[in-house]
């Protein structure tokens, strides 16, 4: 796998506990969007059992020339609290891409985007992609979160469904009510119900499923009930959120 100098440029709060990390894009690193990469901290300044290497999905879109951008959970590993305290300027290394998680290439055929948490970076890379390449694909993105502070990314996704005729943003909160920020919208999980009456006809697009492992599986299930074909749905688990 190709190995890439690089150096932390940015970090930005994306979302409450939530962290985008900035990293300059070395010379002929090229991916495709939904592709994930190995993140090396030389020397960090706390280690555990992971190490000093990390996986993470590419949250930027191919076309941003200067920047790569992972997003995660502040969780308190070694590696996520090394991250935080070094300097901006810190060297790193970029192993990649890999990964074939990427839009599917027929625009006749929708695609459903289901993310959970975290899960939301592959998304927000295709997504940005297919809306600066102008792709004629119909996208609807399912997002799932507790509460509206939680939502990486969710004032993005709204700004671009009311502008992209063809992408529309369907989030929900299921713990709304403990939430300090007013939520209107759907609080209900994504189930079999919430698919038939937010999608339609499931028989038809292509699914894309990332996040926690209990919510893959779940709405997997929720899918297959709901009338949608198995060999339609793909899948990416983020452990360790």
């Amino acid at each position: 796998m190709p190995r890439f100098p690089s150096t932390l440029q940015e970090r930005l709060e994306v979302a409450e506990g939530t962290v985008a990390f900035a990293f300059e894009r070395p010379s002929g690193f090229d991916f495709v969007a939904g592709q994930y990469a190995h993140l090396v901290l030389p020397n960090p300044p706390h280690t555990d059992a992971g190490g000093n290497r990390r996986t993470f999905s590419m949250a930027s879109a191919p076309q941003e020339a200067d920047r790569i951008r992972f997003v995660t959970r502040l969780t308190g590993s070694a590696m996520k609290r090394s991250l935080m305290e070094v300097p901006l300027g810190s060297p790193v290394e970029i192993l990649g891409p890999a990964g074939a998680f990427a839009l599917h290439d027929d625009p006749a055929v929708p695609a459903v985007f289901v993310a959970g948490g975290i899960g939301i970076t592959p998304f927000r890379s295709m997504v940005q992609d297919a809306v600066r390449r102008g792709l004629p694909h119909r996208m609807a993105l399912v997002y799932s979160n507790r509460n509206a502070e939680g939502a990486a990314f969710h004032d993005e996704f709204v700004r671009l469904s009311e502008v992209h005729a063809g992408f529309t943003y369907l989030p929900t909160m299921t713990q709304a009510a403990a939430s300090r920020t007013p939520w209107p919208g759907e609080r209900r999980y994504v189930d079999a119900a919430f698919l038939r009456d937010r999608i339609g006809n499931v028989a038809t697009p292509i699914f894309y499923l990332a996040g926690p492992p209990g919510l893959v599986a779940a709405v997997s299930k929720a899918l297959v009930e709901a009338g949608a074909d198995p060999a339609r749905i793909r899948a990416e688990e983020f452990m360790g959120y």
